[in-house]
């Protein structure tokens, strides 16, 4: 919590049924409308690493088959639990074996994203989107571009098999990929960026296909060139991302060291309006643009400037960036003697971040930002955030369909008794309901204006300590995940 709330003493109050009436209504509102799925659950990136995101917190896994050095993709249902995951190249279904026909496709370990998209209005039916690494730089004429594979998941007991695969949407791609939701709701836009031009494309997902002459934007930087040696393509490396809420879209050139940000329209899938286009960050840095990630709120992108998990130079650390959309401020909020690379939001509302460093053993650990709605250093950025437990970060992490990462408001309930009376009935003062929350503190006040207890762990509760029965007050302030800050209040009766 690092102080960002201050400790407040209050000496009266008064009964607030009508607001926590309204609080209720409140959460069974967003309940309804939010986008709040499981399915960015499960994680499968690096050499075997993997993490699950529970209520909890991300939990390390030890099962994964895939080793890989940049991008994967995986996708659960939506109760959390694995439905597959790629490394682009094969299919692995939930119980971690490559799926039937599930090999050969046409990605590679070294590009930079893959996506998986459920059929709308389907949920037997997965498209899994394919990138050649740098435009044409390692593939043979006919695996070169963004291939799309489709799964039929009532295949095989309910493990699936892959039955179309390798079938050309883009010929002249980059590595870059990402999806959101339409304005409907319902169907999903799929935008890429072609090369040799400055053109995006937008292929709509529908419940019966995929548009596959796709919407085309031509506007910013023609993708091309980048690299040390002639027929290197290394601008067609880095993330592109659409923001949570589906407004903005921002891509990195890797070798030019570019940040573009642009407008986009989910009814239309047309990209325009360039917001700003960014390049050098720190004329300084050595290393090249990779990772990239919008905060919950929209207000912010994320990049990193990265070297290689073979570097170890401590006065040339990697970097994280932030640049505020509204105020067009950069700001360096971090560093990392070693190599940070791909970035992704999780369902809990943090940003992680695949930090490696091979020479020192240090590729076992993500960082994280963990307050991505706050401006500057305020975002507390933190290395060596969560462990992989021995597994180990490379360049990439698994994307998904930014809408999933689209909080809605902080919603809360919480009871109004509570029995510390040695029995198993209501034994701790905690939430009923708690959802979307990034952080939060609890205040517990007699009725003498005296703190009685404090925690930042509210999921944990009060279990009544030495106080005695009585009518308590509760101070809730919160930070949600989508950034917004507020308070609930109430009264607790404690019966012993």
């Amino acid at each position: 919590m690092m102080n960002y709330w201050k400790p407040v003493t209050l000496t009266g109050f008064h009964l607030l049924a009508v607001e926590m009436r309204v609080f209720t209504l409140l959460f069974q509102f967003l309940v309804f409308f939010s986008f709040g799925q499981k399915q960015a659950s499960v994680w499968y990136f690096g050499e075997y690493a993997g993490l699950a995101f529970t209520f909890e917190g991300p939990v390390e896994l030890q099962n994964s088959a895939l080793s890989t050095t940049e991008g994967s993709a995986s996708i659960s249902d939506a109760s959390g639990e694995l439905i597959l995951y790629t490394d682009g190249t094969t299919v692995y279904n939930k119980n971690h074996l490559p799926m039937k026909n599930g090999k050969g496709l046409w990605g590679h370990y070294s590009t930079t994203q893959n996506l998986i998209i459920p059929q709308p209005g389907n949920d037997s039916i997965f498209f899994i989107f394919t990138m050649s690494p740098q435009h044409n730089a390692i593939f043979a004429d006919d695996s070169v571009g963004c291939h799309f594979s489709v799964v039929n998941l009532n295949r095989e007991n309910g493990l699936g098999e892959v039955v179309l695969k390798n079938t050309l949407l883009l010929k002249n791609s980059t590595e870059k990929i990402t999806a959101i939701h339409h304005a409907n709701s319902t169907d999903i836009w799929v935008i890429t960026h072609e090369w040799g031009s400055n053109c995006f494309r937008s292929y709509l997902v529908n419940s019966t296909n995929i548009q596959r002459d796709g919407i085309s934007s031509c506007i910013g930087t023609i993708h091309q060139g980048g690299g040390v040696l002639p027929g290197d393509n290394e601008n067609a490396i880095g993330q592109m991302k659409l923001s949570p809420d589906g407004s903005t879209i921002a891509l990195v050139l890797s070798r030019s060291k570019k940040l573009e940000i642009f407008g986009f329209n989910k009814s239309t899938g047309q990209i325009s309006s360039l917001i700003a286009s960014i390049s050098n960050f720190d004329q300084l840095a050595i290393g090249q643009y990779y990772g990239l990630e919008f905060s919950p709120n929209n207000k912010f992108i994320y990049i990193t400037v990265t070297i290689g998990c073979g570097s170890n130079l401590a006065d040339n650390p990697s970097q994280v960036w932030q640049y505020s959309i509204e105020n067009q401020k950069t700001t360096k909020i971090g560093s990392f003697v070693g190599s940070l690379n791909a970035m992704q939001l999780a369902l809990d509302g943090k940003i992680y971040i695949s930090a490696c460093n091979d020479i020192t053993g240090e590729s076992d650990y993500m960082a994280v930002i963990n307050n991505p709605g706050r401006e500057g250093r305020a975002c507390n950025f933190q290395t060596r955030a969560v462990s992989l437990q021995g597994r180990k970060n490379k360049l990439g992490l698994p994307n998904f369909i930014q809408s999933y990462f689209r909080f809605e408001d902080p919603v809360i309930e919480m009871p109004n008794v509570f029995t510390p009376n040695g029995d198993e009935y209501n034994p701790i003062f905690k939430p009923i309901r708690f959802e979307n929350m990034l952080e939060a503190d609890l205040q517990i006040i007699n009725r003498w204006g005296q703190e009685v207890f404090y925690t930042q762990e509210v999921k944990t509760g009060w279990n009544g300590g030495d106080a005695a029965n009585g009518v308590y007050y509760w101070l809730l302030r919160y930070e949600g995940k989508n950034g917004k800050i507020g308070t609930a209040k109430g009264y607790i009766h404690l019966i012993r």
